[in-house]
């Protein structure tokens, strides 16, 4: 049996868990605005862990296609501090 297939456009959660830095965050949301333009705060949510250390940032930002969602994740993953991005 094959994976689903994602069908485009579609509205795409994208998490990512960084250090909890105020620094990383607005470089996380720098790349977020290069790929998809300003997300509106209700397209964004943010936990942080229990002990403070780690913040967990969801988007659900449109995505067109597929390509969208590779040049993101190959961007983000390059920032010291992002420790996963889902």
């Amino acid at each position: 049996m094959q994976p689903e297939r994602i069908e485009f456009p579609t509205d795409y959660p994208i998490k990512v868990v960084a250090r909890d830095e105020a620094v990383l965050r607005v470089q996380i949301e720098a790349v977020f605005v290069r790929h998809f333009g300003p997300q509106p705060a209700d397209r964004i949510s943010e936990r942080r862990s229990a002990q403070g250390r780690f913040t967990s940032l969801t988007y659900v930002p449109r995505v067109e296609h597929e390509g969208q969602l590779r040049a993101l994740h190959a961007e983000l993953v390059t920032l010291d501090g992002v420790m996963m991005v889902l």
